[in-house]
């Protein structure tokens, strides 16, 4: 009997190793379950923050070289021992350009951070407006598929009649050709969605055999539709991180100058020797080099000119975004009205139709102005979902630059730096890094 137990759970372990794989959940999106795993499985993303640890670790490296060291000399004899003749201390931060190193990669760290945090809006605003696609090529597919649905109709209400010569055979070619045409349009929109679908999962980072539901929402309106281009403009243009990056960056190359500036300081020391005829080590003496060459003064020139390029890509980006200001409000204008409009001929157009369907079933007209005016209102759904998903597009674009609707969502990359004030506090930094360490908040992902 214990035998025939064993060999029975046996067979359940074995069963059940074999099961075949769960089947997951279909993943719902909206706009709040998109952030959420954009920002938490998108590669392009996760590569940004990479950059952000690897600035981190500079820093690390610029801090830890202030550090002191010390170079023992020795001379090692035939036997067992060795004698000390010099002992030298190596004090990197009295040099001023190792302290001008570190600032630069403290506030390069500071730009990457802001870089991730850009990567993280910006993945989103190319996400948000490839799910809007979708939501938009849904609703024309559903339309499609309803006026292939009518066209079949007519077409199955004209076989009879044309087959025992009632019509003529050339009206029902027409309605059957009518209805092939609307199926191959639904069909075309398919494809086009199943496109999107792939995209969107490549951006989540979700397996195949996950099912992808989307949920149909429209991008709500903001307060800046009603806001000119130039105080739009004002409003966002220094407290945008884009201009945050570049005056990093500035900084990170004003700082850089001065490493350079005090590069001839190439070394600081202090070192005891121990006398040739042994005994005790002598005076503390202080060393130091100067390295004072030709390509000295072009060095701190080429840095000159590197600020100022960076001031000037600054100026630049304020006249990208006047620019992107001016054509998205005015877009957005324009795009107000194509949908108002569009929504109406979409009305008139719907009414036209079933008004003249209605005449056909009577018998006062004919199959021809029937699935003629069904074309007219397919195009009339074209053009409104066309515009809707336009005028979706560019509020997204608008919540971008004005970083509200979902992209608040979107937390920055803080760079948090401690350390201590006044003299003493530079020391405690020197002899304890802690003292000034820079660390990352966890939307930086520590």
């Amino acid at each position: 009997m214990r035998f025939l137990t064993l060999i029975f759970t046996a067979f359940l372990i074995t069963a059940t190793a074999f099961a075949a794989p769960k089947q997951q959940g279909p993943v719902v999106i909206n706009p709040k379950s998109l952030r959420t795993m954009l920002l938490s499985r998108n590669i392009d993303i996760a590569i940004a923050l990479n950059e952000v640890q690897q600035a981190k670790a500079q820093v690390a490296q610029a801090r830890g070289n202030l550090l002191p060291s010390v170079n023992l000399g020795a001379v090692i004899s035939s036997g067992p021992s060795f004698m000390l003749t010099s002992v030298s201390f190596l004090l990197p931060f009295l040099m001023p350009s190792k302290w001008m190193d570190l600032k630069e990669s403290t506030y390069l760290l500071k730009a990457q951070g802001t870089s991730y945090y850009l990567a993280q809006l910006n993945q989103f605003a190319s996400a948000y407006s490839v799910y809007l696609t979708v939501v938009g090529d849904m609703q024309l597919r559903g339309a499609l598929q309803k006026q292939y649905e009518n066209f079949k109709a007519i077409e199955e209400q004209l076989r009879l009649p044309a087959e025992v010569g009632i019509i003529r055979k050339e009206d029902y070619l027409q309605a059957q050709a009518q209805a092939q045409l609307a199926l191959v349009q639904v069909s075309q929109v398919d494809e086009l969605i199943k496109r999107e679908k792939a995209s969107v999962r490549q951006m989540l980072g979700l397996e195949l055999n996950q099912e992808i539901v989307f949920e149909a929402v429209h991008v709500p309106s903001s307060s800046a539709e009603s806001m000119s281009p130039q105080a739009l403009l004002d409003k966002v243009h220094e407290s945008s991180p884009e201009a945050a990056q570049m005056s990093a960056l500035i900084t990170a190359a004003q700082y850089n100058k001065w490493s350079k500036a005090f590069s001839f300081l190439s070394g600081s020391s202090l070192g005891v020797n121990r006398p040739s005829t042994g005994g005790a080590f002598s005076s503390v003496t202080q060393t130091g080099s100067v390295n004072l060459g030709f390509g000295y003064f072009p060095a701190l020139e080429i840095s000159n000119l590197n600020i100022e390029q960076l001031k000037l890509r600054k100026k630049e980006l304020r006249l990208d975004q006047a620019q992107l200001i001016e054509t998205t409000l005015g877009a957005l204008e324009e795009a107000q009205k194509q949908y108002t409009a569009a929504s109406q001929a979409e009305d008139n157009m719907r009414q036209v139709y079933n008004a003249e369907l209605m005449r056909y079933q009577v018998g006062i007209t004919d199959i021809l102005h029937v699935l003629e005016l069904g074309n007219s209102l397919t195009s009339a759904v074209v053009n409104k979902v066309k515009a809707e998903t336009a005028l979706d597009t560019l509020r997204i674009n608008l919540h971008r630059i004005m970083i509200s609707d979902q992209f608040a969502g979107v937390e920055t990359c803080e760079i948090e730096r401690r350390s201590s004030g006044g003299i003493r506090g530079k020391l405690g930094r020197i002899f304890n890094p802690d003292k000034d360490k820079v660390t990352l908040d966890q939307i930086c992902g520590q």
